[in-house]
């Protein structure tokens, strides 16, 4: 299942801008995001090419189409029926759409392959883009771990408190 561009509504979108709460075609996302300077700070991630569906978690064989919150499992319509029966009717379930998205540590050459599929999209309307593939040049991976910074003499240290070996002791 594709995602149509938010703006457009006729392409398939590649991006998800969060900032803007909007899925993207190339062409959307490049007047939008470059058309000036704050906008062009917004952080996007690619969109994966669409992936097959998940397993139901009850029959383990039929394509999960529903997730049930309180449950937390993925379920086809079949199985959904003969579980939300009774007081489990009202158990909050939602559409599963089905869509990957792709950080940029995810894959190796990972700006290169968004920059192919813009530049495949751009070139049939007879527009070439920047031709570097720097067009997630603003995306960042939030999987990864973040960085932390202990200061001598922080509050930590003057209680005795050891961070790096996570032994605790007092000063005598």
């Amino acid at each position: 299942m594709r995602i149509l561009c938010d703006a457009c509504e006729s392409a398939a979108a590649i991006v998800f801008c969060a900032a803007d709460e909007a899925a993207l075609c190339c062409s959307c996302d490049e007047k939008v995001h470059k058309c000036n300077k704050l906008a062009s700070r917004h952080l996007r991630v690619g969109l994966a090419d669409p992936s097959n569906a998940p397993s139901c978690d009850i029959c383990e064989n039929a394509p999960a189409f529903f997730y049930c919150e309180i449950d937390g499992s993925s379920l086809c319509l079949q199985c959904d029926m003969v579980v939300h029966v009774g007081g489990k009717r009202t158990h909050r379930r939602f559409l599963l759409l089905r869509q990957r998205i792709e950080f940029p540590g995810d894959k190796p050459n990972h700006a290169d392959q968004l920059g192919l599929r813009c530049q495949k999209a751009s070139s049939g309307r007879g527009q070439e883009s920047n031709g570097n593939g720097d067009h997630d040049h603003n995306m960042i991976d939030l999987n990864s771990n973040p960085q932390r910074v202990h200061e001598p003499g922080s509050h930590n240290q003057e209680e005795g408190i050891d961070v790096n070996n996570a032994n605790n002791h007092e000063h005598e």
